[in-house]
């Protein structure tokens, strides 16, 4: 049986407007990408519906990474930090007497991560689909790498179709200091009301949340990365303009 296409399986289960989809859509003709990251980030679908969707057209487990309490050191240990932050993989559990590797990972069809995955740990690996932003808080508390989190206003990670680090920084691009710097909109006002402390609690300041949690640190990192993207986008589409380069040949290049 053919499998059904995920934007189909959104709208089956009512989570996802068919204008919605063909918004999302174009912009993937655009700029390329994965539909499912793309309808997260335009707030079309939550990052935990699009996990059980995956889940359910894929047919791989989904693991709820908030619930897990605990991993052994020598289970996070076999997969090198570095490499688990590049594929956004998290290592779960050892079975078979260590010959094989449960692992949580966002993209659970790139078969060149699985192959590396197999072999830097030298296991059978069985992945099981979780978000991006799911890894990346499992990752801060079970790695503790606050002192990285806190930094991460300054720094970023673009990645190529094959997982391959483009971009480390932001002033590696060009520009893109200027673009970046301008000023954020000012938020919406609140429409509904919410648990004295509770808003003061949700986003720190990038810089200075001396007693910031990890959770609360990510989630100021995504923030960022979000303006960040938007940048480089107009960054690209400022190239385009400019002749630099056509966008059937950014097409080609990201891989979509």
């Amino acid at each position: 049986m053919a499998q059904i296409k995920l934007g189909e399986l959104l709208i089956k289960a009512n989570v996802l407007q068919e204008s919605q989809l063909k918004a999302a859509l174009a912009e993937q003709a655009k700029w390329g990408g994965k539909l499912g990251e793309i309808l997260v980030r335009m707030n079309l679908v939550s990052e935990d519906i699009l996990v059980r969707a995956l889940s359910k057209q894929l047919a791989i487990p989904a693991v709820n990474l908030d619930a897990v309490k605990e991993i052994p050191p020598h289970v996070l240990n076999r997969v090198p930090v570095q490499t688990a932050r590049d594929f956004s993989v998290l290592p779960l559990q050892l079975r078979d007497d260590g010959k094989t590797l449960v692992v949580a990972i966002a993209d659970p069809l790139n078969v060149r991560q699985l192959d590396e995955l197999r072999g830097v740990t030298k296991c059978r690996i069985v992945p099981n689909v979780a978000g991006r932003t799911a890894i990346a808080r499992a990752m801060a508390r079970f790695y503790e790498e606050t002192a990285e989190l806190g930094d991460a206003d300054t720094n970023f990670k673009v990645v190529d179709s094959q997982g391959r680090t483009v971009v480390k920084h932001m002033s590696d691009v060009p520009g893109a200091a200027a673009v970046a710097a301008a000023p954020a909109p000012p938020p919406a006002p609140a429409t509904t009301s919410a648990p004295r402390g509770a808003l003061s609690r949700e986003i720190p300041t990038a810089r200075g949340g001396v007693n910031a949690s990890p959770v609360e640190l990510l989630r100021s990192v995504e923030e960022v990365q979000r303006k960040e993207v938007a940048a480089l986008k107009a960054m690209v589409e400022l190239l385009i303009e400019k002749g630099v380069f056509s966008r059937e040949e950014y097409l080609a290049k990201v891989k979509r």
